[in-house]
């Protein structure tokens, strides 16, 4: 028995010797390809970070190369700010006279059209000041009717100056008193017609001075509300400003009628377009920066709304730059790069293109070139990858992870 467990315990020692060996070999293997294959790219001249591709690679990848070129591209000026209404499209609804909500016929969200009815209030100060008119129009009339009879006894000297006068001060000052009561009623809209045809009202209307939608409802049944506090607020989207901060460094090329191109911060594909109307004349101190006033192109867009954030660049001219074609330009990290062709090597017929990445800052982009300027001086007619660049950024990952491993 305890030689068949010493035999067991033998062969199973020379196992996982025998495995242990052949991952030992594996893995010099492994390594010595590795170096290998490293120590051939550094024979054949290929420097560390360059992307090696054969001919079949460069065709099947769709390569195309080109040169730096000199172009006019816009000049921007990047900054930010918020979308606003106009102040003629949005309303802060209040009433002239206090008094208790009676109903309230919206909620907010809700379309409105100008002079639709949003709430009812009542008071007993409605009905007596409906009373007071009555009781002012009714002796308008008889001191209407002294005047003119008054009139006519002066002419013919049968009434005194001092009375005439009296009689005319009591008239124009009662006509005063009418006209100003029948304007408050007016401003409650309360029709004056109805009233002197003997119908009365206790409540009054509260209406949309604008076509728009109900933003915020501060009131509810039973509330009594009084002429400082915001009932409602109306708002119309149909036409949007844009208020931007712009710099002091760039105010001076901001001007009138440049274009403005913005988007939304997780939107940043979907541009839309706006101009430039208005500048302000006053420099803000706390933001250390002057509002310029853009009105907004919708061109259909149904997700802009005030209050929002954009992110933004104003056209405010061209200028001639070197320039490549944007997808040239790939980001690894926090730099920019393009890929300069560095040498083409023929070898048994086959040629084998040479890539060296190389760290450029891009500048402005317009019409699918941007303007860059390289950190390292380049050869005057160098090749530069102009299609492609993403496949050829695949294959450098590839080779760094290959190394890595």
């Amino acid at each position: 028995m305890k030689k068949s467990i010493i035999k067991s315990s033998v062969v199973l020692m020379l196992i996982a010797l025998g495995i242990y060996s052949c991952q030992s070999q594996n893995g010099n293997k492994g390594g010595k390809e590795q170096a290998n294959e490293t120590a051939a790219k550094q024979n054949a001249g290929i420097k560390t970070g360059e992307v090696d591709l054969s001919q079949k690679q460069f065709d099947a990848m769709g390569i195309q190369l080109g040169n730096v070129e000199q172009r006019n591209l816009s000049d921007i000026v990047k900054t930010n700010g918020f979308i606003i209404l106009p102040p003629q499209l949005k309303a802060d609804v209040s009433t002239f006279m206090g008094g208790v909500v009676k109903s309230v016929n919206v909620i907010a969200g809700d379309q409105v059209k100008k002079g639709q009815v949003l709430a009812m209030l009542e008071s007993p100060d409605y009905i007596q000041l409906q009373e007071d008119y009555l009781k002012a129009k009714s002796n308008l009339s008889f001191l209407e009717k002294d005047y003119a009879r008054q009139k006519e006894m002066l002419s013919a000297n049968a009434t005194s100056q001092k009375m005439y006068q009296q009689t005319t001060d009591n008239y124009n000052s009662t006509k005063a008193t009418v006209l100003s009561l029948q304007n408050k009623l007016k401003l409650l809209g309360i029709s004056i017609n109805d009233l002197e045809n003997g119908q009365m009202v206790s409540a009054i209307p509260v209406l949309s001075p604008l076509n728009g939608y109900v933003q915020k409802v501060n009131i509810n049944v039973g509330k009594f509300v009084d002429p400082a506090l915001q009932m409602f607020e109306i708002i119309n989207n149909s036409e949007l400003l844009i208020d931007l901060q712009v710099y002091q460094q760039d105010i001076g090329k901001v001007k009138p009628g440049q274009k403005v191109y913005f988007s939304l911060p997780d939107q940043n594909s979907a541009q839309s377009e706006a101009t430039v109307f208005a500048i302000d004349r006053g420099f803000d101190n706390a933001t250390k920066a002057i509002t310029v006033h853009a009105k907004v192109l919708r061109n259909g867009r149904t997700d802009l709304f005030p209050g929002i954030y954009v992110q933004a660049y104003i056209e405010v001219g061209n200028k001639r730059a070197n320039a490549v074609p944007s997808d040239a330009i790939y980001k690894d990290g926090e730099t920019e790069n393009v890929f300069l062709l560095s040498q083409i090597k023929i070898e048994g017929g086959s040629k084998n293109y040479i890539f060296l990445p190389v760290e450029v800052k891009a500048g402005v982009s317009d019409e699918g070139y941007t303007a860059v300027s390289f950190l390292d001086s380049i050869p005057p007619n160098a090749k530069l990858v102009t299609k492609g660049t993403y496949y050829i950024v695949s294959e450098k990952n590839k080779g760094e992870s290959i190394e890595q491993d």
